[in-house]
């Protein structure tokens, strides 16, 4: 008779160098949650699955609103650990805070998670002090088929999802994911709110109604080897929410869509990608009543929002104990949010950052 035996094969990441290698050998320290560990629960955001990450914090604030920090204190706002899905920014272009009910991927989706902790500016810019985040999405190539997934649970929780991928030759491939969700958000009645606010002509209260869908489309193509291109669209869109604001208190997130368009590219070992991050929460203008406002006051919430951004770096090896990773990024911040978040700073608040590092690993033995 043969006995099985079990091998737990080391981990590869791409998180810390941004490109393939053993966790072993990553300049920083590393945490994964992989695909085995995330089909074993189920979740309505990614952070429901950063909860055992060791330095990783998550504080919830509702059935979807959750903060996510890494190597610190934990606030309303966390915008210091980068947050990346397939190398984009993930975090509202306006504030770029991290709002995991808006990322555009779905669990079932999700090949791994990966964590950087740690200071990693140096790779990959500002935002970054704390560490990265980085969700990382199946390939049509590797993970071809359809699946479909039903969950329900209590405060009415009901969320149907889907993901198709296929690979009709060995250069093209694509795949579609989406999802549906609602829910009935815990009761909770802040003092420092009103009854009810007026909204127009209307009188409105806080809604615990939670509902939005996701979607997102992706295509690659491999016309040689070691070269690939990958274009990626994704949707989300919340119907109803209730998101924390620091000092304004909650606000009642109505109509916001989130969009991206992704557009990356890998030749050997060089890589580009060029995003653009669109966000809009609803509201035309200060006066518009049809999207999120804030419920102490009623004020509606402005986000139209944008964030474009272009990288490319390459490595090069001298010899085979020293490697060179370098490139550079530019980074394009565009809020438009109608003077409700920047105020009397609306017209001049545009920020366009530029930057370029040089990277360096130096093997001073086998080991």
């Amino acid at each position: 008779s043969v006995i099985p035996i079990a091998h737990e094969l080391e981990e590869v990441v791409t998180t810390p160098g941004r490109q393939t290698e053993k966790v072993l050998d990553a300049p920083a320290s590393v945490a994964v949650v992989t695909q085995q560990a995330m089909e074993s629960r189920p979740a309505l955001t990614a952070a429901d699955h950063l909860k055992t990450i060791p330095g990783v914090d998550v504080s919830r604030g509702g059935i979807v609103q959750s903060n996510v920090v890494a190597g610190g204190f934990n606030n309303a706002f966390s915008g210091t650990l980068l947050t990346l899905q397939d190398y984009r920014f993930a975090a509202v272009p306006s504030l770029r805070v991290n709002v995991p009910f808006l990322f555009t991927s779905i669990s079932e989706d999700v090949q791994r998670m990966e964590v950087v902790l740690g200071p990693a500016a140096a790779l990959y810019g500002p935002n970054s002090t704390a560490g990265v985040l980085h969700i990382i999405t199946k390939s049509p190539f590797e993970s071809q088929g359809t699946t479909f997934t039903v969950d329900g649970g209590s405060q009415s929780i009901m969320r149907v999802a889907a993901r198709h991928a296929k690979a009709p030759t060995g250069r093209f491939g694509y795949k579609l994911s989406g999802e549906y969700m609602t829910g009935q958000e815990w009761e909770y009645h802040d003092e420092g709110e009103p009854a009810t606010v007026t909204r127009g002509s209307s009188q409105v209260s806080r809604d615990f109604d939670v509902n939005r869908y996701v979607g997102e489309a992706r295509v690659d193509f491999r016309p040689a080897e070691g070269t690939e291109l990958v274009t990626t669209y994704g949707l989300t869109h919340v119907g109803s929410a209730i998101e924390l604001t620091g000092a304004n208190g909650a606000a009642q997130v109505k109509n916001w869509t989130y969009q991206s368009l992704q557009q990356r590219v890998r030749w050997g070992r060089l890589f580009a990608q060029a995003f653009l991050n669109t966000s809009d929460a609803g509201n035309r203008d200060a006066t518009d009543t049809h999207g999120t406002f804030l419920l102490r006051n009623g004020q509606s919430i402005v986000d139209q929002s944008r964030v474009g951004a272009g990288s490319v770096q390459h490595s090069w090896d001298l010899g085979t104990r020293q490697r060179f990773i370098y490139g550079g990024d530019f980074i394009w911040t565009n809020p438009r949010t109608g003077g409700t978040i920047n105020g009397r700073n609306e017209d001049d608040d545009d920020v366009r950052e530029v930057g370029g590092y040089l990277h360096s690993v130096t093997r001073l033995t086998s080991k």
